[in-house]
């Protein structure tokens, strides 16, 4: 295997959170001037999730992160990032609970709601988007569910990243009154974060 391959756990690490805390920003604020914005941050917690998880998965080896691997006939070198890009296929949404499972120990607590949402992006990128509050079932998501996972991955949480795209959605409350108004079950870690925030 080329050594390149094992720095694709750290850049998954860093995209994953970086794509939820955009799902968070996104749903924090009113749709206004920004069509379907909620519905599409159900896209983006979804595939954030799936990121991290095989980010972690990837931290034990890159290569268990794949159902299908590249042939030892599209190259003469050892395995490379550009072959996994080109041949391979990585497991799907589905199926990482169990492969999280398998290769590091750690259960989805909450994996009902991880395969719920995962077929409410399938409906909203397949079909049409639903009538419902996306902005509640995003929050829900990425706090309840993913946010737990982060933490006891990394101790990290994707939440201060949120602050990127505007630092008042921290400073000025504004996730926090999202959380509230939406009755969210805030993780300590969290409630941490956005207390410090606000005290800054």
């Amino acid at each position: 295997m080329h050594p390149d391959t094992r720095e694709v756990a750290e850049h998954m690490r860093e995209f994953g959170l970086n794509v939820i805390a955009r799902a968070i920003y996104d749903v924090t604020f009113a749709e206004f001037s920004r069509p379907f914005a909620h519905a599409l941050a159900v896209i983006h917690a979804a595939h954030g999730a799936e990121i991290v998880l095989k980010a972690r998965i990837a931290e034990e080896h890159p290569l268990l992160i794949f159902k299908k691997l590249p042939q030892s006939s599209s190259t003469e070198e050892s395995l490379t990032i550009a072959e996994l890009f080109e041949f391979g296929r990585s497991v799907d949404y589905d199926d990482l609970p169990e492969l999280l499972w398998a290769t590091t120990g750690i259960r989805i607590e909450r994996r009902d709601r991880y395969q719920e949402f995962g077929r409410l992006r399938n409906k909203i990128m397949h079909f049409a988007v639903p009538e419902m509050d996306h902005s509640h079932e995003v929050l829900s998501f990425c706090i309840e569910v993913l946010e737990p996972l982060v933490f006891a991955f990394w101790q990290e949480s994707a939440v201060p990243l949120a602050a990127h795209w505007d630092e008042v959605i921290l400073s000025d409350g504004y996730l926090d009154d999202q959380l509230t108004a939406h009755v969210i079950d805030v993780p300590l870690h969290v409630r941490q974060i956005l207390d410090e925030a606000k005290e800054s």
